[in-house]
């Protein structure tokens, strides 16, 4: 297998499912205790979370072309980003990066077109749901993106930000997520997908009113069949 490298620690929580399902999928792939050989950089999201809501993403993009540059020098083959809203960075992290880039977006939107799904709602922070950078590759792929209403997505972002980057599981919380499920359901939505790597904390198949697309799952899948390409 190539060599793994993983920028996370954005937030954390959501890093820890990367390399459990990682670690998961291949050995269910070779029906052994094969492992893939990962580095991670896990970045400060303290740091990174204010530069967030500073609008400094140009040094934000600065930290990651700098933490990719130094994952290629030791030899790593594949590129991940454990967080969907920094591939609003993709470009400037990618800067003078030769090694190959697995990108969520474009991977999520190759499996919920495979299964002939139209018209995904997203739910994510408001970066990701408001902004092109994310839909753009989705609307590639030819499918109608749905977001929820403003009041909706200040609630997702706040509970993103609060609560599931530490960790933090709350039945109430839960019960919103699940309700916007249903909002967007009856705006024409024929599926959900989870665009914030925290959202599958509250949010899975058993408990949404419509088809669920984890972007986390289906990174992970995507970066091993990369790497053992």
């Amino acid at each position: 297998m190539k060599t793994i490298g993983l920028i996370g620690g954005m937030s954390y929580s959501s890093t820890i499912s990367y390399y459990e399902q990682l670690n998961s999928i291949t050995n269910n792939l070779y029906d052994d205790l094969t492992t893939p050989k990962i580095y991670l950089s896990s970045l400060n999201f303290k740091e990174i979370e204010s530069l967030q809501h500073n609008n400094e993403w140009d040094k934000l993009g600065m930290i990651l072309n700098d933490e990719a540059k130094k994952l290629e020098q030791i030899g790593v083959e594949i590129l991940a980003l454990c967080t969907n809203t920094m591939h609003k960075l993709f470009n400037e992290m990618m800067d003078s990066v030769s090694i190959e880039f697995v990108h969520i977006a474009e991977a999520t939107a190759e499996v919920i077109s495979g299964k002939n799904f139209k018209s995904p709602a997203l739910l994510a922070t408001k970066f990701t749901m408001e902004e092109d950078f994310y839909k753009d590759k989705l609307i590639n792929w030819g499918l109608n993106v749905l977001i929820p209403n403003e009041q909706q997505r200040e609630t997702l972002h706040k509970i993103i930000y609060e609560e599931l980057c530490f960790n933090k599981i709350n039945e109430s919380s839960r019960d919103l997520f699940i309700e916007i499920v249903d909002s967007v359901k009856e705006t024409g939505a024929d599926s959900v997908i989870l665009g914030c790597t925290e959202v599958g904390l509250l949010l899975n198949q058993n408990n949404s009113s419509l088809p669920v697309f984890d972007t986390v799952q289906i990174h992970c899948q995507k970066i091993i069949n990369s790497a053992s390409n």
